[in-house]
């Protein structure tokens, strides 16, 4: 029996929100997974304000808080199932690499150090020599 850490989508049409989930892999998409680990929102939100969140920067220019995407999950639980050999799915994996809860895996692209271009001075043309 495989266990596959993925999303399941819910919302709407055209806002998404998933869940991040515990599952059998050969088990279809949205159907009842075995536990429920957290949420995805995958549209960028503007946070809250809070009584410290400055309303002008130094500059002058009125503060533009940054939108976020939202992951709240269980870490607790998802190190758990890592533990004893769930395998997320690329998508989640890229999420639990943001959280810190994968590391990277070594890339299986070779990649050469990359040389600095000097541009070389060309020699100037010698006169040609004629010969009598």
């Amino acid at each position: 029996m495989v266990l596959r850490i993925r999303l399941a989508r819910f919302g709407t049409k055209r806002r998404p929100i998933y869940n991040i989930v515990l599952a059998q892999a050969k088990s279809a998409r949205d159907k009842k997974p075995m536990e429920v680990l957290g949420t995805y929102n995958p549209i960028p939100q503007t946070p809250l304000q809070s009584p410290e969140t400055p309303e002008f920067l130094e500059d002058g220019q009125r503060f533009m808080p940054k939108k976020q995407k939202d992951v709240q999950l269980d870490v607790v639980r998802t190190k758990y199932w890592l533990g004893v050999g769930a395998q997320p799915t690329e998508p989640v994996e890229r999420l639990l690499r943001l959280i810190g809860l994968v590391e990277e895996k070594p890339s299986t692209v070779k990649r050469f150090p990359t040389i600095p271009y000097k541009a070389e001075a060309k020699p100037e043309a010698e006169p040609a020599k004629q010969e009598a």
